[in-house]
């Protein structure tokens, strides 16, 4: 059991930053690589935009939440939905790690 915990959360740590870093910038850029121009002239030579611009998963993600009711605004509710999950993974990771941390910490010392 420790051994897949020692597993399971590092790749959830992975996943928190995957989705702080790569996908909680698409939403704030509103689905799309179009940096602002101060930014713009920094991160269009490394091809940064064009990744962004390139997600596959771009078209479904706003199929899905005009599915859900969103009119406008795609990048509100994306980041919403992209903070929630990051927000949800770190709790879980927390609670592994604390788990045996705190039980262990409870438990006061026996004097002979």
């Amino acid at each position: 059991m420790a051994s897949l915990k020692m597993l399971l959360i590092p790749i959830m740590a992975l996943a928190v930053l995957v989705l702080s870093v790569v996908f909680l910038v698409w939403s704030e850029l509103g689905l799309n690589g179009n940096f602002p121009p101060w930014l713009a002239w920094a991160l269009n030579p490394l091809g940064i935009s064009k990744i962004y611009n390139d997600l596959p998963w771009a078209k479904p993600l706003q199929d899905y939440l005009v599915a859900q009711g969103a009119k406008s605004n795609f990048g509100d509710y994306a980041y919403c939905l992209f903070m929630g999950l990051a927000i949800t993974i770190a709790a879980i990771a927390i609670v592994m790690i604390g788990r045996e941390d705190a039980e262990e910490k409870t438990v006061l010392p026996v004097k002979k």
